[in-house]
């Protein structure tokens, strides 16, 4: 019969290579150099907090701080930063098997009971051997709220040869009382740089083929934890053998290809309702998990948001040409809703369906709104329109924005229609005029000047003044508020007189059109040759006054009034505020004042404004 040969013993990558001095530590720099020094110092504490994630080493660094603690190699009297880990206390230790350094499971030992026949009925007893007794509670946090009254009082004052450890992933269970007689430590995750390097240096000591996209990919799926990450390397040995690459670890992963990644992220920046749906029909056919696919959407998307702030690597191919279209936030808001889609998911009958309803749900409620903004602020002001959204099928407004040219924007629903002929030929004859037109409208500073007009053999033909309109709407068509005035008005042509009238719900235009009276007289000038005059109508109901009245009564009222002061600015702040109010605030005479409002003034004084 065979023996077992305990030399051939398999021991996994995390207990082989499990460190055993402070300069084996990966990614706790700070901590071993604080505890480094304090044993060089000889100011050891009673008790040491450790936490944070789970497999960051915790554990380890106690067991390396108590191997310290109790070193006797080379003949050692006292603590030291360098254990040598070849005396009995050394080795020992590394097999939690030393009668004077107790690893208890905080977890497997909640009860009050448990704890004072573990520690507190022991802790006074003399070390057996070793010149400090170490207790390590691991996963403290679990001990109840009656254990941690129990332990609080030997915590804060333990004898001289006692020394507590205690390690936790959630420190926030952690009464505060104990926390505050502890030294605390903070394990940070390891990033995955650190994981990867570690990963390459320990394949080349196992003699396995690793290459740096595997390694890097392993520590990505690691979560910042160097105890999963070797765990994930001794599953791809096994899997693949001495060669293991890319798209091994992908395959082993049940990773979703980057090219399927790309092709999901591009169809919800783009906002494809048929790509996105392919991406699907690929997931299902390829037999990948629904639960997976979500959860590398989200870090794509994440690597992508930080791809576009000038920050990591290109996540995948393609990434740059997404983020030359979309805008950081928007990518942000994806990412941030497919993390909530995740745990939907999760406990769905069928992850697949789901997934792909939410998806379409997150892809309409998703907005670039920066880039929206950019866009409209592009066509405000002239210019060409930034690279938007794609033609997808599914619904954007960027794509609405991007078919239409710049004036546009601008247009109400009746003037979006076609132009008749006779305005066609004045904008033509308009664009072969003078070139000193173009000074009104918007210029591109980094444009350069224009060559000088050739002067046409022939004379231009004499234009119409509803011709005239129309080429000033035309070129008016860039500026928001002049246009928004003509297309608000009726105009009526007479002998080189344009009267403007403005209709019920309009009368506000008033304002801003008397401020560009001149305006539009100089642009029509300049594009007929002739000197036009435009008049605004007077107000409907003033005018049924004046008929009203007699000529003599109103020149006798305003003879009796004393002369008005000139009317003050409304505004200083709106420069398009330049009317004289002050004939519209005097009252009214007492002819004016109509028969039925007599009666009421007798009683209670006052005078009627106009």
């Amino acid at each position: 019969m065979e023996m077992f040969d305990e030399s051939n013993k398999y021991v996994s990558l995390a207990n082989k290579y499990r460190p055993q001095t402070f300069e084996d530590m990966v990614g706790q720099e700070s901590i071993s150099k604080t505890l480094k020094n304090a044993l060089k110092l000889g100011r050891i504490a009673h008790a040491y907090l450790f936490y944070g994630p789970r497999g960051c080493g915790k554990t380890t660094t106690a067991r390396i701080l108590a191997k310290a603690l109790n070193c006797t190699g080379e003949g050692r009297t006292k603590p030291t930063d360098e254990p040598c880990g070849k005396c009995p206390q050394c080795l020992e230790i590394a097999q939690s098997s030393d009668l004077d350094v107790l690893e208890l499971d905080a977890a497997s030992n909640t009860q009050v009971e448990k704890v004072r026949e573990a520690i507190i009925d022991t802790v006074a007893l003399a070390s057996s051997r070793d010149r400090f007794k170490v207790f390590i509670l691991d996963e403290v946090h679990m001990l109840s709220t009656s254990s941690f009254n129990a332990l609080l009082k030997t915590i804060e004052e333990p004898p001289s040869h006692v020394v507590f450890i205690l390690a936790t992933t959630e420190k926030h269970k952690v009464p505060a009382t104990i926390v505050s007689r502890c030294q605390t430590f903070r394990f940070r995750p390891i990033t995955v740089d650190e994981i990867a390097n570690h990963l390459l240096d320990l394949s080349g000591a196992e003699n396995i083929d690793l290459t740096p996209g595997a390694a890097r990919i392993i520590a990505k799926n690691a979560g910042g934890a160097m105890r999963d990450a070797l765990t994930l390397l001794d599953r791809a040995i096994a899997y693949s053998g001495e060669r293991i690459d890319e798209k091994l670890v992908g395959e082993m992963l049940g990773l979703t290809p980057d090219e399927l990644i790309s092709q999901a992220v591009t169809a919800l920046a783009d906002k494809n309702n048929a790509a996105l749906h392919q991406v699907f029909e690929t997931l299902k056919n390829e037999g990948f998990d629904a639960n997976s696919f979500l959860k590398d959407l989200k870090n794509a998307l994440g690597d992508l948001f930080y791809f576009a702030l000038g920050q990591g690597n290109e996540p995948f191919e393609g990434a740059k040409q997404i983020t030359g279209r979309v805008s950081p936030g928007f990518l942000a808001s994806l990412s941030r809703k497919v993390n909530k889609l995740i745990e939907e998911v999760k406990f769905s009958d069928n992850t697949l369906v789901s997934a792909e309803v939410g998806l379409f749900t997150v892809m309409d409620s998703c907005l670039d709104i920066e880039n929206f903004v950019r866009r409209l602020e592009a066509l405000e002001r002239g210019e060409s329109l930034p690279p938007g959204p794609g033609t997808g099928s599914g619904p954007a407004v960027g794509r609405a924005l991007a078919g239409k040219p710049a004036q546009a924007s601008y247009k109400p629903p009746m003037q979006a229609a076609a132009a008749p002929a006779e305005t066609k030929r004045a904008t033509e004859a308009f664009s072969k005029g003078d070139e000193a037109v173009s000074s009104l409208l918007p210029k591109d500073p980094a444009a350069p000047e224009p060559a000088p007009a050739v002067v046409p053999a022939e004379p231009a033909p004499v234009l119409t003044d509803n011709q005239v309109w129309q080429a000033l709407l035309a070129q008016f068509a860039k500026s928001p508020l002049v246009y928004d005035v003509m297309t608000s008005c009726s105009v009526q042509f007479e002998d080189g007189t344009w009267t403007l009238s403005f209709g019920p719900g309009k009368e506000f235009y008033r304002i801003p059109a008397q401020s560009k009276v001149a305006d539009l007289e100089a642009a029509a000038f300049k594009i007929c040759k002739r000197k036009i005059k435009i008049v605004l109508a007077s107000n409907t109901a003033k005018t049924a006054v004046k008929k009203e009245t007699p000529a003599v009564a109103t020149t006798a009222a305003r003879e009796s009034k004393p002369a008005a002061a000139p009317a003050q600015a409304l505004s200083q702040e709106e420069p398009f505020v330049k009317g004289d109010f002050s004939a519209d605030a005097q009252p009214a005479s007492a002819q004016q004042t109509p028969e039925e409002l007599k009666d009421l003034f007798s009683i209670i004084p006052g005078e009627l404004m106009a």
